[in-house]
């Protein structure tokens, strides 16, 4: 649908979308038009193309695009009308486009979420064919390596306690589990290596997965979802892009009203920040100090969003002034960028920068006579129990009215806004006590 600048129709005319007739519009099209899209499968392909015209080019959010979603006669020919007419008006509802990278991300993850659910469809089956042959297990996790063995061992039993048929159906999902398993693998290697190849996002996903419960899956698909962080102005808004913040509900001179979250956004990224809280949520910190007050309140469910939705702006955080986790857990960390680059390296065969960043300056414990990853690992977790400690009682005193800082004072920074720098002072003061504890343990005597 074509209109001029008064809202008049000029032509209607179907457009096939095929090279040759996107490169003639494309030669047609001055500074003075204005072109609309919906979002569709081939939407960014074509707008990517015709923004190489001097024409302005929008693609529009059919979901928010309300005059087409609830219209009760909905044709294509009305829907490029009505979206001619927004376009016109300048009210029409936009969406980003991501960048190339954001993109080819956003597809990688689609393949591994189709090839999740097909594999949860299948593990459903095979439950659905032991409760209909009454067979109970006592195994936590039916496949696992034990569950596994008793699955096998039960497809080639001769017995009637299990339909024959029902055998050979249990033996091929079996044999699908394992081909998908295998296919889960290999895409979550491409993910790796697509990241790591790339210097910014390879730097981007270093940061996350500092977090704890935050691994490549994890980061990666937050990644995905972002894309750039430099439009986020605030870190709130991060958590509202996700749809993790309460809806509000208010009219008039009426009392607001905060109701469920908004669950706006991709719903994959809300279930891949859940994930990793369930991990987050046990690792000593003030994350952990927030999930243990809310849950006391509200219950676990409440506390997992609020931990989720503090997540989000942590990420922000971390993206915007590029830094690590301050309560990271480092022999974790590097174990966990180092499976990155190990998985990328066995798709590609080329070698990437080390996991390891250079040290600016000599480490917290150098010195101490303090060596071995177990014992600095316990001091960082020492800290980070100080800190989560120290966390709840500058809550306690907000709650109350009170001046928290004399509380964060011996701590030598406040937990609610950390500094790197005081975190390292932080680990010298646990490491000398640590030292003077281990000094006082008697050693055992040393054999010839």
């Amino acid at each position: 649908m074509t209109l001029n600048a008064e809202g008049k129709p000029i032509a209607a005319l179907r457009f096939q979308t095929t090279h040759e007739n996107i490169q003639l519009l494309r030669a047609e099209l001055t500074e003075f038009d204005t072109i609309a899209l919906e979002v569709t499968t081939n939407s960014n392909a074509i707008t990517r193309r015709l923004q190489q015209s001097p024409a302005k080019i929008l693609t529009s959010n059919p979901i928010r695009t309300k005059m087409i979603a609830s219209a009760k006669i909905k044709t294509d020919k009305i829907d490029a009308r009505v979206l001619a007419e927004l376009a016109r008006a300048g009210y029409l509802p936009l969406v980003w486009l991501p960048d190339p990278d954001t993109e080819a991300l956003r597809h990688l993850f689609s393949d591994r979420r189709s090839l999740m659910d097909r594999r949860t469809e299948l593990k459903n089956t095979v439950h659905s064919i032991l409760h209909r042959n009454l067979l109970e297990y006592e195994f936590a996790d039916l496949f696992d390596t034990n569950g596994r063995q008793w699955l096998d061992q039960l497809c080639e039993a001769s017995d009637e306690q299990c339909d024959r048929l029902d055998r050979l159906r249990l033996r091929a999902i079996l044999i699908e589990l394992d081909r998908l398993e295998q296919h889960l693998q290999e895409v979550e290697g491409v993910i790796a290596a697509f990241v790591v190849e790339r210097p910014h996002l390879r730097q981007q996903l270093d940061q996350m997965l500092s977090v704890p419960g935050v691994s490549l899956v994890v980061g990666a698909g937050l990644l995905a979802a972002i894309g750039d962080i430099k439009p986020f102005r605030y870190a709130k808004q991060l958590g509202a892009y996700f749809g993790l913040v309460p809806s509000t509900y208010q009219s008039g001179d009426t009392k607001a009203r905060h109701g469920r979250i908004t669950k706006t956004g991709r719903s994959d990224v809300r279930w891949l920040a859940v994930e990793a809280v369930e991990h987050l949520r046990k690792a000593p910190g003030p994350l952990r100090a927030l999930f243990q007050r809310v849950s006391q309140k509200r219950g676990h469910n409440v506390a997992v969003v609020a931990v989720a939705r503090k997540l989000a702006e942590l990420v922000w955080h971390l993206l915007t002034k590029e830094e690590d986790f301050l309560y990271q857990k480092p022999k974790r960390t590097q174990d966990k960028r180092s499976n990155v680059r190990l998985m990328a390296r066995r798709r590609t065969g080329l070698k990437t920068p080390s996991a390891e960043p250079p040290l600016a300056k000599r480490p917290a414990l150098y010195g101490s006579g303090l060596q071995g990853k177990k014992v600095k690992g316990d001091i960082a977790r020492l800290a980070a129990k100080q800190s989560e400690a120290i966390y709840q009682a500058i809550v306690t005193q907000w709650q109350e009215g009170k001046d928290a800082t004399p509380v964060w004072q011996p701590l030598a920074f406040d937990p609610t806004r950390p500094v790197s720098a005081d975190w390292q002072r932080v680990l010298e003061k646990v490491g000398e006590r640590y030292a003077e504890l281990l000094a006082r343990v008697p050693q055992p005597p040393i054999m010839d």
